[in-house]
């Protein structure tokens, strides 16, 4: 795969779409040369006003909508190859760059379950992931991938709508010492609802956590199976540099400790590694920055936090 076959597919994709428009204004136009004698007719009947051109409106935006549906349905393998492409040349070829042992795969994400096994995020009523990327980093395992989060929800009307809880990604990093305890650190933007409950193994309730820290504590809502283990954890060095990458990303994210791993979610509204919009030509040297700026997000958390340090190996 090279920058040329991406062009090539993007091209092909625009096209196609701007083909389909097309076909959508001819048919547009001759609907309203159709419709002038009407309303020409109409308006001898009575004056004219702008309620005459109310059904050449209520045509123009139906057929908005369905060309809309049907621009999307028959440029979907179109579309499915520029994105294939763009992955590819921009995304695995950055990615093979910074990690090793790597597995990615643009379709696939984190399931749904593994999260939910983990005890401490509640997937909601609708989840959905991607750009599932598995590596190693600095010796460091690790999995990541973008999620969205949604619930749903009635109001009094009976009208149901589904409202996003989370947008972001969640990256699971994987060390040889295995935790003791559980530990959620949750910053106070992070918006998706918790669930850490009781420890399968124990039976206790986590319970909420304050360290001696008053701006730790006002930036972070800590919860865990018992405060003195949280502290093996949560010593003044690396709450320091939780604050720093807390302050960073603005607090939207949670840190989970369980077992031998260690689950960050970063709910910051984005869709990383996406292809840009394919009625302009693409700058390769831009999307190859943009690409490098979001592996620097996972790379972030291993460097800032210190996580091939002594603390999590045996």
């Amino acid at each position: 795969m090279n920058f040329e076959d991406v062009e090539l597919a993007r091209q092909k994709y625009h096209n196609k779409v701007k083909k389909c428009w097309n076909i959508y204004l001819i048919i547009l136009a001759m609907v309203i040369l159709f419709a002038i004698p009407f309303i020409s007719i109409t308006s001898v009947a009575r004056r004219f006003t702008l309620s005459s051109l109310l059904p050449i409106f209520v045509i123009a935006f139906m057929g908005l909508v369905i060309t809309g549906i049907v621009v999307s349905i028959s440029t979907r393998k179109e579309a499915k190859a520029y994105r294939k492409a763009y992955k590819a040349y921009f995304v695995e070829k950055n990615l093979k760059q910074i990690f090793t042992d790597l597995q990615y795969n643009h379709e696939a994400g984190i399931d749904e379950k593994t999260l939910r096994s983990t005890g401490m995020i509640n997937t909601g009523d609708a989840y959905s992931s991607n750009d599932l990327t598995i590596a190693k980093y600095k010796d460091v395992s690790l999995m990541q991938a973008d999620a969205c989060i949604q619930v749903e929800h009635t109001d009094s009307d009976g009208d149901t709508t589904y409202v996003t809880i989370f947008r972001g990604r969640f990256m699971i990093f994987e060390f040889p010492k295995k935790f003791n305890f559980r530990l959620e650190v949750v910053g106070k933007s992070f918006g998706a609802y918790m669930v850490i409950g009781k420890n399968a193994t124990t039976g206790k309730k986590a319970s909420k956590i304050k360290t001696e820290s008053t701006d730790f504590n006002k930036h972070f809502r800590i919860y865990g199976d018992d405060g003195f283990e949280a502290y093996y954890i949560l010593d003044p060095a690396f709450m320091e540099k939780i604050q720093n990458i807390g302050e960073t990303y603005k607090y939207r994210l949670m840190f989970g400790f369980i077992d031998n791993k260690l689950l960050v979610g970063l709910s910051d509204g984005k869709d990383s590694f996406e292809p840009p919009a394919a009625k302009k030509p693409i700058n390769e040297q831009a999307e190859s920055e943009k690409i490098s700026n979001e592996i620097r997000v996972i790379t972030d958390f291993v460097d800032k936090l210190s996580l091939d340090r002594k603390l999590f190996k045996n």
